[in-house]
């Protein structure tokens, strides 16, 4: 293995960390330049959830040793971020003063695996 594979894990746990940052300050409702400038862009907020987890699925996908084997018809790093997404979203139904459950964002986070997924099949046969 290469060593720019071997950094592939710790990036990987350092965008989840970015993720949860942003989970977390979105939890709390206070202004954020980051979130608002991405929400001034029509479509941001959805092509943001997109690319995060596409992102986030490719660098744990990365991370893990490549299996023929699928779970929800996907390479388990991505069967893993995807079912991260889905629980995130679903904790917003315990946010109602500063989240909303929203099913396109859901739809976006599933794009974003389902890409992640595409790509990972097409470049890497995985």
């Amino acid at each position: 293995m290469s060593s720019s594979f071997r950094l592939i894990p710790i990036a990987a746990i350092f965008f989840f960390g970015f993720i949860l940052w942003i989970i977390v300050v979105s939890d709390m409702g206070g202004p954020n330049v980051l979130i608002d400038g991405v929400r001034a862009i029509p479509y941001g907020d959805k092509f943001g959830h997109m690319g995060l987890y596409a992102v986030l699925a490719l660098l744990v996908n990365l991370s893990l040793k490549p299996r023929k084997q699928k779970y929800l018809g996907l390479p388990l790093g991505c069967a893993l971020v995807l079912v991260f997404a889905l629980l995130e979203e679903l904790s917003q139904y315990f946010f109602p003063s500063t989240r909303m459950l929203d099913i396109q964002d859901a739809l976006a986070d599933m794009g974003g695996v389902y890409l992640a997924a595409w790509w990972m099949q097409r470049i890497w046969k995985c």
